[in-house]
């Protein structure tokens, strides 16, 4: 193998695995509350394109697409806090359950974006 090509087939193998790295999903899917509301589609893409990953990703200060390997899913302390003052995604009110108030609260500001139970939990 000469040096050029070589050092051509480095780069391309580097490229392919920086991109594998930062592949990020197109949707997520919130349906752990699927036997009271349906569950709620977001395009994690679109989000990704606007926000800071850390806004929602609260435990992983300053994770970005480059630095993400394995990201916990919002159930993982959410669903079943272990502390009391760890909010609960079990909880159904628009104030208190951590999901609707940092996506409401968000949508509000930004003045776009879904507000309304019906709007993010589709029948």
């Amino acid at each position: 193998m000469t040096p050029w090509f070589r050092a051509l087939f480095v780069v391309g193998l580097v490229a392919a695995v920086a991109v594998a790295a930062v592949q990020l999903p197109e949707t997520v899917t919130l349906d752990k509350a699927k036997n009271k509301q349906a569950p709620v589609v977001m395009s994690h893409k679109l989000h990704a394109e606007k926000i800071a990953c850390d806004t929602c990703h609260h435990t992983q200060k300053g994770l970005t697409a480059q630095t993400a390997t394995e990201v916990p899913t919002c159930a993982s302390c959410h669903l079943d806090p272990a502390k009391p003052e760890v909010p609960s995604m079990r909880e159904m009110s628009l104030t208190k359950n951590p999901l609707h108030k940092l996506c409401i609260d968000c949508h509000k500001k930004e003045a776009k974006g879904p507000t309304k139970c019906a709007e993010c939990h589709k029948k």
